[in-house]
């Protein structure tokens, strides 16, 4: 039941004083709504003062209980908490947000009576650095008020208070405003969950069993409440036995970035596949048939196709990019390098095709990583910087296992989240070594 609407604390310097570390526990204690803290086994790690007021209860009550025994399952509240319980373990195991309500918990009176209550409550991931689900973060709002003191309200009025919310609006607040009853809430909140869980569904897509070929493929979202963005990966085979993998951004980092990705990442998909068209070619004809009907997104996007192997092992790969940053490959012997060339524009900017292929080769134990640019960005250094270092952060990695690197970059790169939305693709090509190989 418990939960936050936190945001983030920044600390803040003062000509007179040097800003130390925050204290996020003593900040976790005074946020002002119910929120707790729980191991992925739905044990209760830490409770904030608005919880333990809220219940009535000490913090020896709660802290080390499991959930069930803070807010056990009773009464006619028996099937909401199954459902809470459900949904957190859902989160422990997924690494998704959930969001349910509004739902009835009443609370317990002094006299031995039963307060009515009724809550929205949220259940966030924290995810460690090698991007596991180390804890989640239980949060509620207390919604009980609106909930009695309205009415139904006509299909009409709610369309149209729909098409005055703001687009920066939270859900939560985007509910209350909406939800006229305790119906309405839920019929609001849980078809925006819906939607934006549908489209990071096409995003995740798992990525094919290419013989020869480990594909791995990583996504991190730079808003958890939204854990959808405008960053997308792909990869896909063609009839030919070549391979595909692609790495996309389309500007922002929210459900409508992710309309708009998905828009793009459909078309550019469909095209390569369709026509065969080789990287340059695809990115060329995605954009404009992206034009023609009318998709108003600007993205950076790198294309990779990846041949059969040759008598030697070797496979031609050849890339092209459309402003993306460049791919990095790791050789079978520990070094790596990026692939640059000259830049081509982005997709979007009404500059027009005639983006450029280039070629390399990849052979036996070679890894090719595609990624986005919120792996590499950093607001106290310029990109060139951080690009030029990139090889050598990869080649650190030397004794890491394909399979997994790429959490080992991400914790290296990014160990305290991304500013953006970070999105990898990674392909091992089969050295022959079996503890190394697709099936390791």
């Amino acid at each position: 039941m418990a939960g936050h609407r936190g945001r983030a604390v920044r600390t803040s310097r003062t000509s007179d004083r040097a800003a130390g570390p925050v204290d996020y526990h003593a900040v976790f204690a005074v946020l002002t709504s119910p929120k707790a803290v729980l191991s992925p086994d739905l044990t209760v790690l830490d409770a904030n003062e608005s919880l333990l007021r809220t219940i009535d209860a000490p913090a020896s009550a709660v802290v080390g209980r499991h959930y069930l025994d803070v807010f056990p399952a009773r009464g006619p509240d028996q099937g909401t908490v199954e459902r809470v319980v459900r949904s957190l373990e859902r989160v422990a195991r997924t690494g998704r947000l959930e969001m349910i309500g509004p739902h009835r918990y009443d609370l317990h009176r002094h006299d031995g009576g039963w307060t009515e209550r009724w809550w929205i409550t949220t259940n966030l991931p924290v995810l460690d650095a090698g991007g596991r689900v180390s804890a989640v973060v239980h949060r509620a709002e207390d919604v009980t008020s609106v909930v009695l003191a309205r009415g139904p309200a006509a299909p009409e009025t709610v369309r149209d208070e729909v098409t005055q919310c703001p687009d920066e609006m939270s859900l939560v607040d985007r509910a209350l405003l909406l939800g006229s009853s305790v119906d309405r809430y839920a019929e609001v909140i849980t078809r925006e969950r819906q939607a934006s869980l549908a489209i990071q569904d096409s995003i995740l897509t798992p990525p094919p069993d290419i013989p020869g070929l480990a594909i791995d493929v990583r996504y991190r979202p730079a808003v958890p409440e939204v854990h959808v963005g405008g960053d997308w990966y792909d990869a896909f085979a063609h009839p030919d036995g070549d391979t595909t993998v692609v790495v996309g951004d389309v500007t922002g980092h929210d459900v409508a970035a992710a309309a708009h990705m998905g828009h793009l990442r459909g078309v550019l998909r469909s095209v390569a596949f369709a026509t065969d068209a080789g990287p340059a070619a695809a990115l060329d004809a995605a954009e404009q048939t992206a034009e023609g009907l009318g998709l108003q997104a600007l993205a950076t996007v790198a294309v990779a196709r990846i041949g059969a192997p040759g008598p030697d092992g070797r496979r031609l790969l050849r890339w092209a990019s459309a402003g993306h940053v460049p791919p990095v490959v790791r050789r079978a012997d520990g070094t790596a390098h990026l692939l640059e060339a000259r830049p081509a524009p982005m997709l979007g900017i009404g500059l027009g095709g005639g983006r450029a292929e280039h070629e390399a080769s990849l052979g036996p134990g070679d890894v090719l990583v595609l990624y986005t640019d919120g792996l590499v960005e950093r607001r106290d250094r310029s990109l060139r910087d951080v690009l030029d270092e990139l090889p050598a952060r990869v080649e650190e990695l030397g004794d890491v296992a394909p399979e997994e690197l790429l959490d080992a970059l991400l914790a290296g790169l990014v160990p305290h989240g991304a500013q953006d939305d970070v999105a990898l693709v990674m392909v091992h090509v089969d050295d022959g070594d079996p503890s190394t190989g697709p099936d390791a």
